[in-house]
């Protein structure tokens, strides 16, 4: 059908391994107990699927005659149990699993995991999704949609009016169709305006955006629409106020103006007791008067999640924080691009919330430097996520001071990019102390990640979900080989998810066929690696079958057939970049068409030797249903 749906995340490694070990003790005490070590969903296609068990030989009868309890069969676990071995699947791999047996499938489509996507409506499968809908017999959940590059038409108002009612959550990106959802969705909880499309027709200029009074339910609104108009944006803002709305807002994300900033002001204060999640973009600088903004923000005793990015002096930040009272409950704190925060003032953000902060985003405050050593060291231990991105002045001693004084098990994701000053010993010293970790960037570093810092990452990091090492120029083939006198591979890192290797510009074809064995791999950027060949991309597709996205732009080996190869080798690839690849020719186009059968986006920009406007039309002809393609 061509509609789309998004995933959430699946819960940390040790859950999931307490779990299947408690199976493995409760349901199997036998000698040939079951093997619970790969991936679940394997195990359970193949528990399912496998033919009965031949009979034993006579050997193995005599061997256990003493047993007299026979061996489960994990068809037999009751539903709750599958139910929760089910829930650390994506919804992707739950799309999968629903095709191993009638069970699994009426499994698959209870709520629970059904909730966990989102159906995109574009111009593409709009036709397919409305007339699957109307026929009544439809599994898809309609609670979260995404309208996706439409605009106003009737086919799109009947499907809304078919469906509205179910819609709680709505995503409207590149789709200026205020009109046909207006009075189509009376129990809309969320809405997100993200970018907009212009509206060029004279006549939809005159709309006066969105009502959002009809919305009696709605708890959050975002809007970050770049190019919808400023007038419609701060009408829709005045309409949030008590004296016209009744609604209680919970999450608010809006982008300051000049134009806008009374009304803004005034949602926030009739809004204070409820608001849980603050959001604002200052796309330019505020006043210099800061009592308006200490009255919004001194009753908020809720507010759990404050973001505040972009340009916004001193004073007024300054101001902001020291309002918000000391009993909110705030867990997360993005200050990103704050360039005015100062030392002291972080400082003073760990003594107020040492006790309940647990995300801290600084990324681009470049005034923090080796002195905020003491608020970090306040905040070790109950942080689970840091980002420090861009703050150039940071050092690897002052962070090992900082944040692993003793062993942090607390610390989950940390993030690191262009911070320059790091040193290979103070890194290496950091990994070692991080056990839980399961983000790691460190896009950039090049003087902190060498083939040492990887030998310690493979050896400590056995958790990590997502690695970004871009750009470290200092990686040999030795880092995901093993270096040193006992090697550890990158191969260890067994429930790897993600892994960006943009511009190691020395890795070779070893590296990918020797130490690159990532089976649960599904994203992987090779962009930039001018060392590799086609028979190194060839084994990327044997070594990491699960590849759903992948990317070798200006990778000059790639050829057609290399294409071919990755595209009829890795089945579940859904994205995939290949930006210029300068000997690639149209023929990469049939390819992808006659193999990539699950491939959603293409990237193939600034490609000479390929008539980009006739790829165009064959994609479109034959393709339609893609969601992005950039050549």
């Amino acid at each position: 059908m061509g509609n789309s749906l998004i995933t959430s995340g699946k819960p940390s490694q040790r859950r999931e391994k307490r779990l299947f070990e408690r199976l493995s003790c409760s349901y199997t005490k036998t000698p040939n107990r079951m093997e619970l070590n790969m991936n679940p969903l394997l195990v359970l296609a193949r528990s399912i699927a496998a033919p009965p068990t031949p009979p034993l030989t006579p050997e193995k009868l005599d061997s256990n005659k003493e047993e007299d309890e026979p061996k489960a069969d994990i068809e037999q676990l009751p539903n709750e149990m599958w139910l929760e071995i089910m829930s650390y699947l994506s919804y992707n791999d739950l799309q999968q699993f629903r095709l191993v047996s009638w069970r699994c499938r009426d499994l698959v489509h209870r709520r629970r995991f059904m909730e966990k996507g989102k159906v995109i409506v574009t111009q593409h499968n709009l036709e397919a999704i409305h007339q699957h809908a109307r026929e009544g017999n439809c599994y898809l959940s309609f609670e979260r949609v995404e309208l996706r590059n439409l605009r106003q038409c009737r086919q799109l108002e009947n499907f809304l009016r078919l469906v509205g009612h179910e819609v709680k959550h709505l995503q409207v990106r590149h789709a200026p169709v205020f009109r046909n959802i207006d009075g189509k969705m009376p129990n809309l909880k969320v809405l997100t305006i993200a970018t907009t499309s212009s509206i060029d027709d004279q006549h939809l200029k005159s709309v006066d955006g969105l009502d959002m009074k009809q919305f009696t339910h709605l708890v959050g609104f975002e809007c970050d629409g770049v190019s919808l108009d400023s007038s419609l944006k701060l009408l829709m803002l005045l309409q949030l106020r008590r004296t016209e709305n009744k609604v209680q807002l919970r999450h608010l994300q809006f982008e300051f103006r000049r134009n806008n900033e009374n009304a803004l002001l005034d949602v926030l204060r009739d809004h204070a007791d409820t608001l849980v999640c603050v959001d604002i973009f200052f796309s330019c600088s505020p006043g210099i008067d800061t009592r308006e903004w200490c009255q919004a923000f001194e009753t908020m005793n809720s507010l759990r999640t404050l973001k505040l990015s972009g340009n916004c002096h001193l004073v007024l930040l300054e101001a902001v924080l020291r309002a918000v009272p000391q009993s909110a409950p705030i867990r997360q704190l993005d200050l990103t691009g704050m360039l005015s925060l100062t030392n002291e003032l972080l400082l003073y953000i760990a003594d107020k919330w040492q006790s309940t902060l647990k995300v801290l985003d600084l990324m681009f405050c470049v005034q923090l430097n080796a002195n905020c050593i003491d608020a970090l060291r306040q905040l070790s231990g109950r942080l689970e996520a840091l980002t420090m991105a861009y703050c150039r002045e940071l050092t690897g001693m002052g962070l090992v001071q900082g944040l692993v004084a003793n062993t942090n098990y607390i610390l989950q994701e940390l993030h690191l990019e262009e911070t320059i000053f790091l040193d290979e010993s103070s890194m290496c010293q950091l990994l070692e102390r991080l056990p839980n970790l399961r983000r790691l960037s460190l896009d950039n570093c090049r003087q902190a990640v060498t083939d040492r810092t990887m030998a310690t990452i493979c050896r400590y990091q056995t958790k990590l979900r997502n690695l970004n090492i871009d750009y470290c120029v200092k990686i040999t083939d030795q880092g995901l080989m093993g270096f040193g006198e006992t090697p550890y591979p990158i191969s260890r890192l067994r429930g790897l998810k993600e892994l960006n290797l943009r511009g190691c510009r020395n890795l070779t074809d070893q590296a990918l066929k020797i130490g690159l064995r990532l089976p649960e791999l599904r994203a992987l950027s090779l962009g930039y690696c001018t060392r590799l060949s086609a028979e190194g991309f060839e084994a990327v597709t044997q070594n990491c079958p699960s590849l759903e996205a992948l990317c070798v732009s200006s990778c000059m080996a790639v050829d057609d057939d290399t294409v071919r190869i990755i595209v009829s080798n890795l089945k579940r690839l859904r994205i995939v970049n290949l930006s210029n690849c300068a000997k690639l020719t149209l023929q990469s186009i049939h390819h992808i068409l006659a193999y990539g059968h699950n491939l959603v986006e293409l990237i193939a920009c600034s490609i000479d030797g390929m008539d980009h406007e006739q790829a165009q039309r064959i994609l479109e002809a034959q393709r339609p249903q893609m969601k992005q393609v950039l050549l």
